[in-house]
């Protein structure tokens, strides 16, 4: 990963989160590029089958972070996959602490608008 200074790491992130655009009339969420271990934990909980399953965006958010237990979150279709942990990497840590601005707010966004891929390198 590239040394970029907190200010250039909010600054991109902020390009991230304001860049709703107008379409055909309507309103179109941000395209959001996350680094490959941000991407697969996003795309591991964010599931048609775990909204069927009564899933919420908060809670889907709290396992991406790793903040459930096992106990609470056992209903959830990829808590029963193979290489799928609930305890994030130390790498998706690490992004998680360059980010404490907003990268809670790009991982919403992710999984409200469903705008994301893989791609954003620091």
């Amino acid at each position: 990963m590239e040394n970029k200074s907190m200010y250039e790491v909010v600054i991109d992130d902020f390009k991230q989160v304001y860049n709703f655009e107008e379409r055909g009339g309507e309103v179109v969420g941000p395209k959001i590029k996350f680094p490959k271990v941000v991407y697969d934990r996003v795309e591991a909980f964010n599931t048609e089958e775990a909204f069927e399953n009564g899933w919420t965006y908060y809670g889907i958010m709290q396992l991406i972070l790793g903040k459930l237990k096992k106990e609470e979150c056992w209903f959830h279709p990829a808590i029963h996959e193979a290489g799928v942990s609930l305890k994030p990497s130390e790498e998706f840590k690490r992004w998680w602490d360059e980010h404490p601005t907003l990268g809670p707010v790009l991982i919403m966004l992710a999984l409200v608008y469903g705008n994301y891929e893989l791609g954003y390198t620091e």
